[in-house]
Order: C-alpha cells, then structure tokens, then sequence
C-alpha cells in the first residue's frame, strides 16, 4: 500500500526553514487547526488569539504557494470538531491516512495529548524536532547526567563552544562569559522606551471570528 502522510504543525511552529518543507512530496498532507481545547484551557488575551491565527493562516497560504498540500481548520469551520484527537481522528480515517507525523510540542500539556494520541493510534506515526533551538530536548537531561550540581551557567558555556557563539577558541571573544551585573542597574530615570512595532494589517475577519465563537478571552475592560 502507498503510504500517506499526515503532517500536524503546531502555531508556534511556523518555521518555513524546517527540513520538512524542503522537498514536495504528494503524498503528504500538512493540517493546522484552530480549536477550542487551546483557546480556552486558560484566559487569553483577544489580540494573542487574534495574533497566532493571522499566522497561522499565513503560513497555511504560504505553504500552499510552495506547492505543499495543506488543511487548515478555521475555528468556526463546521467541519472543526475543537480539539487535536477529534479533528486529526476524524481526517485520517475520513481521507485514509497510513501514516501520523507532528513535531515536537513545546509545551507538556500539548505533548503529553499527542504522545497519548499516537500511542492509541491504529497507524504508524513519527515525531520530529522542531529545529528551532540551539539543542535537541534531551541535550540538557544529558549533560547534567552524571554531574552533583545542575547551574544553567556551564550548559550555556558548553552550548557557546559547541556552537562557536561569539567565542575565540575556548574562551568568549570580550574575555567575559556574561554581563549579568550590568543588566541589574536600574534604568536610568529619563530612559524612554522605544515605541511599540506596530503592522498595518486588517485582521477583522479573524476577530468577528473570535467574538462570535465565544473562546476564553479578555478584552481590555471586558472579560468574554
């Protein structure tokens, strides 16, 4: 039997550089989704909300103008049954998927529900990383293995050399590893912040979206 893939990216995921998008390939499938079951497991401020689905829809469109096939769940669709096990069960057994591939979640709460997901799962499945840190998840639990004290400061040394980051042989290039007692100071008292970057982009749609599906957001002033 041929195989055919369906590949879940997160909207924290956005990563148009992964390895996954480097080749076209027909017989996978890309599905993002917008759903309740991450909108409303806590309060979400309307302009965060509003903010990931632009992007995620983005980057639906740019997939799609790389030739990649791709499914996305707007979060009125009626076909969005609101969470990840519903939509992702209903679209394999509904398009006849043989294979489940997603990227590794960031977050515990999502990746304890995919690592449950595929382990009910009737079909093969394959997670991958996110090439989007410096160093794979279990980088950290490694280099601490056999060590009595756990300081973040050795592993962010041993990632400068690994990685060549602003170093000179061994050593970091200012002679210094950090300038931890300079961030301390306070600012100084006429400091002015720089002004807030701000995009020209009409998102209305998405947010008439938002307010009519009632999700778990505030609006400054209002609570929905």
């Amino acid at each position: 039997m041929e195989t055919k893939t369906l590949r879940l990216i997160l909207g924290d995921q956005l990563n148009g550089n992964h390895s996954w998008f480097e080749t076209i390939d027909n017989s996978i499938t890309y599905v993002m989704m917008e759903i309740r079951t991450e909108t409303d497991y806590a309060i979400h401020h309307i302009q965060k909300i509003t903010a990931f689905f632009a992007a995620m829809r983005q980057f639906s469109n740019f997939l799609r103008s790389k030739k990649h096939h791709c499914i996305y769940l707007e979060i009125n669709d009626k076909d969005n049954l609101q969470s990840f096990e519903t939509n992702l069960s209903f679209i394999i057994e509904r398009d006849h998927y043989t294979r489940f591939e997603y990227l590794l979640p960031d977050e515990y709460r999502v990746d304890t529900v995919l690592q449950k997901f595929t382990s009910q799962l009737a079909i093969a499945s394959k997670v991958y990383d996110t090439e989007h840190f410096f160093s794979p998840r279990n980088e950290l639990g490694k280099f601490f293995e056999d060590k009595k004290t756990f300081l973040m400061e050795s592993f962010y040394r041993a990632l400068r050399k690994k990685h060549h980051v602003l170093m000179s042989g061994d050593n970091p290039i200012t002679g210094q590893w950090n300038y931890d007692q300079e961030n301390r100071k306070k600012l100084p008292k006429n400091h002015k912040p720089a002004p807030p970057l701000v995009f020209n982009n009409d998102v209305s749609h998405i947010l008439d979206a938002i307010l009519q599906n009632d999700l778990n957001i505030v609006i400054p002033g209002l609570t929905i």
